[in-house]
């Protein structure tokens, strides 16, 4: 009886101690007698948290960088929008694409650093790179309409019959490509790769950006001023447009939307709360095709054309983005301002007239060329142009940053920057030259004057005679494209493409020297039918480069850096030739 009794007792104790411990059971472990006892804890019970949701790649983009956003920024704008119809062959200039592309968005992009990237729709390339089929993806216009194929293809008709005014503008990007739309995609097909279609396809320099359908038929071009081409299903060079002047019709997907615009005294861009970051595929991205953070609320641009008055008002803190006269970059530093490299270039120039109708000119010889390359000091011409030697980068190539597999040295290996009378003269030994006047065409202010003052005194000191042609701006902007107006150097300035070299319309393609030379076409074409950046375009751009150590149709001599000057809580987040400010912010 006492041990049935001592058992029940047993079985009460061992209920009574689960009870105090509340659900878990608990167990033992026998202890170790070589180690001191340590003191029992329990683990208090808590409730399950919810789940936190998963945040696209935009979304925590936003997340992160929620303490940039918010205020307004004023800022000067050097020159005149002439307007803000993306598809107007005016808007296709490295000044204007930096407006419209606040408001706007491309089919897909083509990036500093020479890749492409998607935008209104996503891509897949073939292997041979002739086949680029475009689809769809799920965006909006800033109205909050979706945008559609219908849409796409309404705009890309648009800006085939407004911006590409002649046949051989479009025969250069459409020549040998066909197109067809498949359910939500558009498929391009080109006989081989063409650097041109796909630089005119993505490049985010004015033209083809997505607009409504409907924007496209009220601002329809006269069709049958222009020239249909059958095979394409396309008209082009349409003399009578209809140009979008409603800021109400301005609608785009891009990071902003057209508040107000009066092209000749301001500008003022609003955020497009309907849009949505581009976050997914551009990782790598280093220029307009990398997130458009769209921090601030509100640009306004104000029209200065004055390059005193723009530096005054900077100084004065009108804008938080203007500029300053290289005189009172001093100043302007010790009054807190920054300055930041605008990703903008000035490159400077002469060339020669190559054209058969100048046969008998000292500058078809090519020693005289040689000469000439041979002793001008590009360090000095620039910094006559610049006034400051801060400015100044001796860089004689098409390609300055982007894609650096272009990059080369091969220009100073070979005369370039040699400032040697020495050597100047032994190639003006070789020539023909006799004495005779090499007229020299620039016009009568301005950078061109200035680095032509620079430029005559050091060929004369080898002994060349050089006749100065200077004339009026118009004049010498209608001269200098004409083969027969009695000049044998040009001068010229050309923005320089980041991307791909071939891209370039002036220098590189010899346009404006009127320069034929089997090397370079050889080159040349390599370059046009293979992707930029590959080994094949790389070699055949050296080869370029090669022809024109070899026959001297020009002679760059350098850039002059563009400078961005702000208020010192401005932070710029600037990147590429065109200074888009749509990831600049306030510091707090």
């Amino acid at each position: 009886m006492k041990r049935i009794i001592a058992l029940i007792l047993a079985l009460v104790m061992t209920m009574a101690l689960v009870a105090c411990g509340g659900d878990k059971p608990t167990t033992s472990t026998p202890s170790n007698p070589t180690e001191p006892s340590k003191p029992t804890t329990s683990t208090p019970t808590t409730p399950d948290k919810p789940a936190e949701p998963t945040l696209t790649k935009a979304e925590q983009l936003k997340k992160d960088n929620a303490d940039k956003y918010g205020g307004e920024m004023v800022c000067v704008m050097g020159g005149v929008a002439p307007t803000m119809d993306v598809h107007d062959s005016q808007a296709d200039s490295l000044y204007v694409c930096r407006y419209t592309n606040y408001v706007y968005e491309n089919m897909i992009v083509l990036d500093a650093n020479g890749k492409f990237y998607p935008q209104v729709m996503d891509f897949t390339t073939s292997e041979d790179g002739c086949t680029i089929t475009l689809t769809m993806r799920e965006r909006y216009y800033s109205n909050g309409d979706r945008i559609t194929i219908d849409d796409v293809v309404a705009s890309m008709r648009r800006v085939v019959a407004m911006n590409l005014t002649s046949q051989s503008s479009y025969e250069k990007y459409w020549k040998g490509t066909t197109w067809k739309v498949e359910g939500d995609s558009i498929i391009f097909t080109t006989e081989t790769y063409n650097i041109n279609f796909m630089a005119w396809l993505g490049s985010p320099q004015g033209t083809q950006k997505v607009m409504p359908k409907e924007i496209c038929e009220k601002y329809a071009p006269d069709l049958t001023s222009g020239t249909y081409d059958p095979a394409t299903d396309l008209t082009y060079g349409c003399t009578k447009v209809n140009e979008i002047n409603d800021v109400k019709d301005m609608i785009g997907s891009g990071p902003y939307c057209v508040e107000k615009w009066e092209g000749d005294t301001e500008l003022i861009f609003v955020r497009n709360e309907n849009y949505e970051i581009i976050a997914e595929g551009n990782e790598d991205a280093i220029g307009v095709a990398a997130p458009r953070m769209a921090y601030i609320d509100k640009f306004i641009y104000k029209v200065n054309t004055d390059a005193s008055s723009q530096t005054a008002a900077t100084l004065a803190g009108e804008y938080d983005l203007g500029g300053v006269q290289a005189a009172m970059w001093d100043t302007a530093l010790s009054m807190g301002l920054k300055r930041w490299d605008a990703g903008t270039t000035w490159t400077h120039g002469i060339f020669f007239n190559l054209h058969e109708s100048n046969a008998d000119s000292p500058v078809a010889d090519v020693n005289v060329r040689k000469a000439i390359r041979a002793i001008i000091d590009p360090a000095a011409v620039l910094t006559s142009v610049a006034g400051i030697i801060d400015r100044v980068v001796l860089e004689p190539y098409a390609v300055t940053k982007g894609v650096t597999a272009y990059q080369s040295t091969l220009m100073e290996e070979n005369d370039y920057n040699l400032k040697s009378v020495d050597k100047a003269k032994e190639y003006l030994a070789k020539s023909s030259y006799n004495g005779e006047p090499i007229v020299y065409l620039t016009h009568a202010s301005g950078n061109f004057y200035k680095a032509a003052m620079a430029v005559i005194p050091m060929l004369e000191s080898i002994g060349l005679k050089v006749e100065l042609l200077s004339v009026d701006n118009g004049s010498h902007t209608a001269m200098r494209k004409d083969p027969k107006t009695g000049h044998d150097i040009g001068c010229w300035e050309v923005q320089k493409r980041e991307d791909n070299p071939v891209l370039h319309s002036t220098f590189v393609t010899g346009t404006q020297g009127w320069w034929s030379s089997p090397a370079k076409d050889a080159a040349l074409a390599i370059m046009k039918t293979t992707p930029t950046g590959s080994a094949e375009s790389v070699k055949a751009y050296n080869d370029y480069l090669q022809a024109v150590v070899d026959e001297v149709p020009y002679i760059l001599f350098g850039h002059l850096i563009g400078y961005t000057w702000t208020q010192g809580d401005v932070v710029n987040q600037s990147v590429g030739q065109t200074s888009f400010s749509w990831n600049n912010y306030f510091a707090k």
